[in-house]
């Protein structure tokens, strides 16, 4: 079947909300199943039935993966395919800060699930990104609890993480999704540990940021 023959199928409440999930992933990239109601309803949709979605995205360049054991759909740039020709997540450069603390929760997150975690969502302390910080040596983004709250809601855009409460406070709690998992992979994790410590610390071993400088992908 082509595109059109699958819209003169659907209802017009399908419609709807084939057009409201292909703009969640345009814009965040992920949906994730248990985060919410409205993620939950593009889900199912979605991966009861994905080809109109590739097709659709393939117009672009895009297409979805559907990871029923996780929960995950996300976007994928066809043009960013690996040399074995495996589709990833699409890509978003990064600050080094941002990155920092991207690596620090997918660290969080894949800890737990080695630890025997079987919850798709898992919540974390200020204190336990706070202690994956401290590894890096980032004082100064440990200290600024606005520049911390300004990337997690960046990632919470892109549904890896949700804040539930204030930072700082000891009853606030950061809850990692899913979806944190294909943001990055264990060779590109690898990868940005060993160059976050060669550029990060300058000749009297104290750790610098460059603000303009992107440093790894989303």
């Amino acid at each position: 079947m082509n595109l059109e023959e699958y819209w003169s199928d659907y209802t017009s409440k399908e419609r709807n909300l084939f057009q409201k999930s292909c703009r969640r992933l345009l814009k965040s990239t992920f949906i994730v199943r248990d985060k919410d109601e409205e993620q939950k309803k593009s889900y199912y949709f979605i991966s009861k039935k994905p080809e109109p979605f590739s097709l659709y995205f393939n117009y672009i360049g895009f297409d979805i993966i559907v990871d029923r054991d996780n929960g995950v759909i996300m976007l994928c740039n066809c043009a960013d395919a690996g040399e074995n020709g495996k589709l990833q997540s699409n890509r978003r450069m990064l600050k080094k800060v941002e990155s920092v603390v991207l690596c620090c929760l997918w660290t969080l997150y894949a800890d737990r699930i080695r630890s025997g975690s079987l919850s798709q969502s898992i919540l974390i302390s200020f204190v336990d990104l706070n202690f994956e910080l401290e590894k890096y040596g980032v004082k100064e983004l440990i200290d600024n609890k606005k520049l911390i709250m300004d990337i997690l809601n960046l990632f919470s855009g892109f549904h890896l993480v949700d804040v539930k409460g204030k930072i700082g406070d000891s009853d606030c709690r950061i809850q990692l999704y899913s979806s944190l998992q294909f943001a990055l992979d264990a060779e590109e994790f690898s990868r940005f540990v060993e160059n976050t410590q060669k550029r990060m610390t300058e000749k009297d071993g104290e750790p610098t940021y460059d603000e303009e400088e992107n440093d790894a992908d989303e």
